[in-house]
């Protein structure tokens, strides 16, 4: 996989829509039981597990439920979309937590490490904090792009705030005269998105996690293959 897949495109779609971009918000499920007729796309879970020597360290992983249930709704010119990722960005990060760490412990809280597992070292939290996206509606270009931010949160055992940084994905998809594809691409763009984010995580993780000592710099090196889209 080339992690920068779309790149170019996303950012070209960016550039001709200012003040377009979207306005996100992260809802629960029920949200889409408001309304009839929205643009709904179910994002598939396309990260597959990164090639790398795993980071010798036990976690614990909480995914709130913000995470886990998430759906951006928007209405743009009268129509109205609504992005259910939830799914998919849990289960993607839950798969890739587990190929770069020796263990992943599911923990009920960002406080229940020391107690779930004497052997945690720290507790990580996905958050999702910004989903946007354009068609070619908005940028008169042939192209659907994705756009997701995410924040992961570290907490010490006992579930102190440690540290936190931030990673962005970007996913895009050529548009298609075709009636009716308009959903099918931008379901397409998401995942890459989401794909392009996991990839980053798996390539940054450690060299961030021991500039900030939450890992022992002398660990085993980590060896990054990024597998090729399907």
């Amino acid at each position: 996989m080339n992690p920068m897949a779309g790149r170019g495109a996303t950012d070209e779609a960016w550039a001709r829509a200012p003040g377009r971009r979207a306005r996100w918000s992260v809802l629960p499920l029920v949200a889409l039981l408001a309304g009839c007729g929205a643009t709904q796309v179910a994002v598939q879970q396309v990260m597959p597990p990164p090639l790398v020597t795993r980071i010798p360290v036990v976690v614990g992983l909480y995914v709130p439920p913000a995470f886990r249930e998430a759906v951006h709704r928007e209405e743009r010119d009268g129509s109205e979309f609504v992005i259910e990722i939830g799914t998919a960005q849990a289960d993607g990060f839950q798969r890739l937590m587990n190929a770069m760490f020796t263990r992943v412990v599911p923990v009920a809280s960002v406080e229940a490490g020391a107690a779930t597992d004497p052997e945690i070292r720290g507790v990580l939290e996905p958050v999702l904090t910004e989903l946007s996206f354009v068609t070619p509606r908005d940028t008169g270009t042939p192209v659907y792009a994705v756009s997701l931010k995410y924040r992961i949160n570290a907490y010490t055992p006992a579930g102190q705030p440690a540290d936190s940084w931030t990673f962005t994905g970007y996913g895009a998809q050529p548009g298609s005269q075709m009636p009716g594809q308009g959903r099918a691409l931008l379901q397409q763009a998401a995942a890459l998105a989401m794909r392009d984010a996991g990839a980053k995580l798996a390539v940054e993780f450690r060299e961030q996690a021991i500039v900030r000592g939450l890992i022992d710099a002398s660990a085993a090196p980590q060896q990054v293959e990024v597998q090729p889209p399907p």
